[in-house]
């Protein structure tokens, strides 16, 4: 017997037949460590975003929605008075979801009298053992949000081009980290803007969704590498169309192109408020969001004394917040990293007709059919009539009859 051990976690045995050696872990990874200069790739390519913690209030943003056009940008996005108080102020003001009792009796979104978010329809998977998969507290070390931007490159040839990359702790964004996004060098990180707004006299919601797609390819195609979805043009002309839907036809037209690995999906979106509605568009493809309704919204509550911590502070505990519920939502699957998290479809859709989810949210779990893109679009279009009738105040509906 010449040696004997054993393999350790994370580690190696080779047996190269050609050279007839056998290489253990060090051996290997000295090996692989002269095959070429990977740190000073890494310290003339990475890019880092200045953290929100290092700037200053005026770099971090501020209210640009007057307090008329946020209502009508609430009642268009769906907004009530419960989810304002209930969810996004406790976020704002303690960094962490709302404590809520057991159970959940509200009926399911297709069963549903009042009107409903499309988010409800994706109901999220768990892992079904009795033990918990990952405690997101206890096991904090092993969890990450950490997020990469830039063009990815097949793992089969070594260059330094594969360095070309922005590193940030959270794919929740605040006003500053979108605005170091979006002035990033355009040699490596090309961005373009598309429009997810429709015109409610010209076109149906189906018809928008085709040219969002198209959009999109035809903008990667011409170099593009990080992808801007805005729904921000909402107007009196022009309705929102809903995220989830653009998100996962996009993600697929680049999955069936081959050019997902070319691109990163920006979602900035008026309605995501809750760790529910992230989670849904990270599993559908999105690399990050700026969820900048929710901000102008906290914002007005400073601005109005509902809130009596400082606006600065406020964002970042919304986001602290969100991360929270992320890492809560990963940890039923037993999931680690949002990495690993994104475009894995970890939602079963309950209510959405067989067209939407074989043009949106292809290889989804959908059992029970239901809304068609008629029925969504015609929810769009009574948003929009309610949102941009003068005083007409915000819906008041408890979260448990929704």
């Amino acid at each position: 017997m010449v040696t004997k051990g054993r393999v350790g976690p994370g580690e190696l045995l080779v047996i190269d037949t050609k050279l007839g050696k056998l290489l253990n872990a060090q051996e290997i990874g000295e090996d692989i460590k002269k095959r070429n200069p990977y740190k000073e790739w890494l310290k003339r390519n990475v890019l880092k975003l200045t953290p929100f913690e290092e700037l200053s209030e005026k770099e971090a943003g501020k209210a640009t929605l007057s307090p008329t056009l946020l209502l009508n940008f609430q009642k268009e996005l769906g907004f009530n008075t419960e989810e304002l108080e209930s969810v996004l102020r406790v976020l704002g003001e303690n960094g962490q979801e709302a404590v809520g009792s057991m159970g959940d009796d509200a009926p399911f979104a297709v069963f549903s009298k009042q009107h409903r978010v499309i988010y409800d329809y994706f109901r999220q998977y768990f892992a079904q053992v009795t033990n918990p998969p990952i405690d997101p507290l206890r096991e904090a070390h092993v969890m990450s949000l950490s997020t990469s931007i830039g063009r990815e490159m097949s793992v089969f040839y070594e260059t330094e081009g594969m360095s070309n990359r922005v590193n940030f702790k959270s794919p929740v964004l605040l006003y500053a980290d979108i605005q170091q996004l979006l002035n990033l060098p355009s040699e490596h990180y090309q961005h373009h803007n598309i429009d997810i707004t429709y015109d409610i006299n010209e076109q149906t919601l189906e018809e928008r969704l085709h040219e969002i797609a198209n959009e999109t390819e035809q903008a990667v195609k011409q170099g593009a590498v990080i992808l801007l979805l805005s729904d921000k043009n909402i107007s009196t002309t022009r309705a929102p169309v809903p995220d989830p839907l653009a998100v996962g036809l996009v993600q697929k037209r680049l999955v069936e192109k081959n050019l997902r690995c070319d691109a990163n999906i920006i979602v900035e979106t008026g309605s995501t408020r809750d760790s529910h509605q992230f989670a849904v568009l990270l599993s559908l493809g999105a690399t990050a969001i700026y969820p900048y309704l929710a901000y102008e919204s906290l914002a007005n509550m400073v601005q109005k004394n509902a809130i009596s911590v400082p606006l600065h502070t406020v964002m970042l505990n919304y986001r602290n917040g969100i991360n929270k519920g992320l890492y809560k939502i990963m940890s039923k699957m037993g999931i680690s990293t949002i990495s690993s998290y994104r475009c894995a479809h970890l939602f079963e859709i309950v209510g959405l007709n067989n067209d939407i989810v074989k043009l949106c949210f292809d290889g989804m779990v959908s059992r029970i059919a239901g809304c068609s893109f008629i029925d969504l679009n015609n929810d769009v279009l009574n948003n929009h009539r309610f949102a941009w009738k003068i005083n007409r105040p915000l819906k008041y509906r408890r979260l448990s009859q929704i």
